[in-house]
């Protein structure tokens, strides 16, 4: 039985839309650098963040459930 692509991208799909809902912000590091203040290290650290609302998750899940059962009835 062989998979077809539009099954895997509605399973790929899914899988972010699942991710997006269980976590809507994901942050990472963009710029660390230390300083000497005092006689102490300080480390300072510069993170961007990115939202995704629910509009963007919701529909996600559609559109690859809809592709998934599309890629069974083309098998």
């Amino acid at each position: 039985m062989r998979i077809r692509t539009a099954t895997i991208c509605g399973l790929v799909l899914i899988v972010i839309g699942i991710v997006t809902l269980i976590r809507p912000q994901f942050s990472y590091r963009v710029d660390q650098h230390h300083e000497q203040i005092a006689g102490s290290s300080v480390l300072f650290e510069t993170r961007k963040v990115i939202r995704f609302p629910l509009w963007f998750s919701v529909p996600m899940l559609v559109i690859g459930a809809a592709m998934v059962i599309i890629g069974w009835r083309q098998e």
